[in-house]
């Protein structure tokens, strides 16, 4: 009989994405989403996603979904694998199978309160894997590091087994943290708060930045010479 393990991947934004009623886009913001590899071989797949494809960050009916694997195209742009207890495995798979009873919110999507991101946290928690309640980052490839640290306190050493990434692994921006950004809409609010976004030099964006109500826009160029000038850049 082999490990029984789980696996946390991260779908990147840009990744085609077919729903259910056959339709194809990219993703906008990317996804994750948890398998749970049965010591038989056989798997439980789950992540969580608007009913309908998502157009702004009001709340919409959500769903469990089971296709992950075969929605998004190619390989997942990260995966991190964990070795878990038969028990663990039992009490992930409750939790996938009736999220309210674990305090989950399944019928109400939100990109930025109850997202798929939200869902893979809420589970680890049920295993002894997330004790804080951490929540996560509300960008999805942004819970990478996260995802690499965590211990499994069932297992000795912390039950990592791998972590599989594509190269190369595409830049992210932690997002524009003001609550009236609509990230998936396109549409910034007028002012956001852009204090830590990690970006490297090729991939430093033009235009100008806003960084409160009452700040004047500043310039940004294309080689980040003035990143640093007041907005928080380093």
């Amino acid at each position: 009989m082999g490990n029984i393990l789980l696996k946390l991947h991260i779908e990147s934004p840009g990744t085609i994405y077919t729903h259910p009623s056959g339709d194809s886009n990219p993703s906008l913001a990317g996804h994750v989403w948890m398998e749970i590899v049965l010591a038989d071989g056989g798997s439980v797949k789950a992540g969580f996603a608007p009913l309908n494809p998502k157009g702004g960050i009001t709340s919409v009916p959500g769903e469990i979904y089971r296709n992950d694997e075969k929605a998004y195209m190619g390989s997942p742009a990260f995966t991190a694998t964990y070795k878990i207890t038969e028990g663990q495995a039992q009490a992930l798979g409750s939790y996938l199978n009736n999220p309210r009873e674990h305090g989950f919110d399944k019928d109400h999507y939100h990109a930025l309160t109850n997202s798929c991101v939200d869902f893979v946290w809420k589970g680890l928690q049920q295993i002894g894997m997330n004790p804080t309640a951490y929540e996560g980052h509300t960008m999805p490839m942004a819970n990478r590091d996260d995802f690499s640290l965590l211990k499994n306190p069932q297992i000795p050493g912390g039950g990592l087994i791998s972590i599989a990434t594509k190269d190369p692994i595409p830049v992210v921006a932690e997002p524009m943290m003001s609550p009236f950004n609509d990230w998936w809409g396109a549409a910034p609010a007028p002012w956001v708060s852009v204090s830590h976004i990690h970006v490297d030099d090729a991939h430093l964006p033009q235009g100008t930045i806003t960084v409160g109500p009452l700040s004047p826009p500043i310039p940004v160029q294309q080689d980040g010479s003035n990143y640093a000038d007041g907005t928080g850049y380093q």
